[in-house]
Formats: structure tokens, sequence, C-alpha cells
């Protein structure tokens, strides 16, 4: 990893996520990218009019921009990131705030989220939702319900089929000291050998040379009820798990159940594709 991509519009759950950007930064060696985007023409435009002093809107909107700018720089000099190669960048754009964000490449995206029943701007679940579906690297969801960000239990969702994106998140993640808990859902849909999944989830556990782990098979109503119910229930400080996005392959992980776990869970998530 050499590149994590923070987007920020200053609120408190986006700076939460640069702090976890900050230490993934640290274990793996790579720069930050702090973004924020400022969608023209901007509600920030109003104080300069609301001076009442006669400005030129293009005047206006590039001082818009100096003071957006000024404002990052003032975050990433907080001395809790010393040591650290973060860059501050303040974009101007037409478009949306989801495509204008997924034209920086990165190998790493990590932003915060209120979730659905948060307040819906930025930072609100649609946005999740949308980057983590459209996303081209992992993407790292910081809730805002969660007050500090320590990773002691990640609940690894799978379905057996695809388990190539667990040696990826282990690598990112880079904290062997985690205690890893697998778990399937099972929905009744399909007849379940479960000796015989037990069997494939001891041969990813020794692919992945793992030792301290646990692998579970919950019954669920659905996918999305039983992967959030599980994390809960070991108390979970992150859920990983895998989507194909916008590719909407016929899949127990498609996107859209990712989607939905993002957007309503308290609990932060990271996908990987």
């Amino acid at each position: 990893m050499k590149k994590i991509l923070v987007p920020t519009d200053l609120s408190e759950i986006s700076l939460k996520a640069l702090d976890v950007a900050a230490d993934l930064a640290r274990h793996n060696g790579a720069e930050i990218t702090l973004l924020q985007v400022k969608i023209f023409p901007s509600a920030s435009l109003g104080t300069y009019y609301s001076m009442g002093v006669a400005v030129p809107f293009d005047t206006a909107w590039k001082g818009v921009l100096e003071d957006a700018q000024k404002e990052l720089e003032s975050v990433i000099t907080n001395t809790k990131f010393l040591g650290l190669n973060i860059k501050a960048i303040v974009e101007e754009s037409v478009e949306n705030f989801e495509s204008t964000l997924l034209k920086h490449k990165a190998d790493l995206i990590v932003m915060g989220s209120t979730g659905a029943t948060g307040i819906k701007e930025m930072f609100g679940g649609s946005h999740s939702e949308s980057i983590v579906r459209h996303a081209n690297c992992p993407v790292l969801v910081i809730k805002g319900e969660q007050q500090d960000y320590q990773l002691k239990k990640v609940l690894v969702a799978t379905d057996m089929e695809n388990t190539d994106f667990i040696k990826k998140a282990f690598k990112w993640l880079n904290m062997p000291e985690v205690e890893y808990h697998f778990v399937y859902v099972d929905t009744a849909m399909q007849q379940i050998n479960y000796e015989q999944l037990k069997g494939e989830m001891k041969k990813v556990a020794n692919k992945l040379k793992l030792k301290n782990y646990h692998f579970d098979i919950w019954d669920g109503a659905n996918i999305e009820e039983g992967i959030l119910d599980s994390a809960h229930k070991i108390k979970a400080d992150l859920i990983l798990m895998y989507t194909h996005g916008r590719t909407g392959l016929a899949h127990w992980f498609k996107g859209s159940i990712a989607e939905d776990i993002v957007n309503h869970s308290d609990i932060p998530v990271m996908t990987l594709s």
C-alpha cells in the first residue's frame, strides 16, 4: 500500500477517518492524500456576499478555494501527524462528489460515513454506498457511532467461494495481533454441508498461516442480517467483506449486499473487490 485517499469536508466523522488512515499509513509506510472536493457553485460563496461588499463571482469562488486549502493545511500540521507524508488537496468540480473522488488513483480509500440514519450530506449513507460500488480499490468506511478505532476483533464475512480478498485485506491491515472471526451465513436457501464448509475453512486458514481464528456458521433470515448480528455478538471492531460492485454477478456478495452493510452497520466496514 503506497497511497491512501481520505475524502474530507472537515466534519468530525471525516477527521476521524484521517486519524485511522494515519495509523494505517504508519503501519504500511504509505502516503496520504487528504482531499476536499468543492462543487461549483458552492454554498460557501454566500460568505463573501453576506459581507455586503461587491465581489466579482470569480474572485469569490477563488476565495472559497483558498480558504479551504488553508483549512486543510492547518489540519495536517497537527503534531499527531508528525512523520507522515500527507498532501492536502482542494479540488473544484462541476460534477458530483463521488465521480471526482474516484478519479484519484489510490491503493485504499478511508472515509467516514454517518450511514442511513445520519445526515444525508457529503458523508451520508448514499455517498459511501456509491463509492463502495464503484471504487477499484479497497474502501474502509469509518462509522460515526464508534468512538475509538482499535482493531482487536475482525469479522470476515465469507461465502467460501471467493477467499482471495482475505489475503489482500490482511496485507493492507498489516496487524498480525488481530483475532479473526470468519462467518458463513446460512439463510436456508440451499442445503449446507457443515463439515465440508469447516474443512474448506481449515484449508483457507492453513493457506493464510492463521492460528488465532474462529469459524461460525450463522443462521440468518438474510445475508445482511446474519453478518450484522454475528458482528455484534462477537463485538467486532471491523467487518471485512468483498463486493463485485457494478459487475452485477449473481452471487450472495453482489454489490447491493456490501452497500447495505456499509449503510446500516454501526461498525466500520472494509470492502474489497
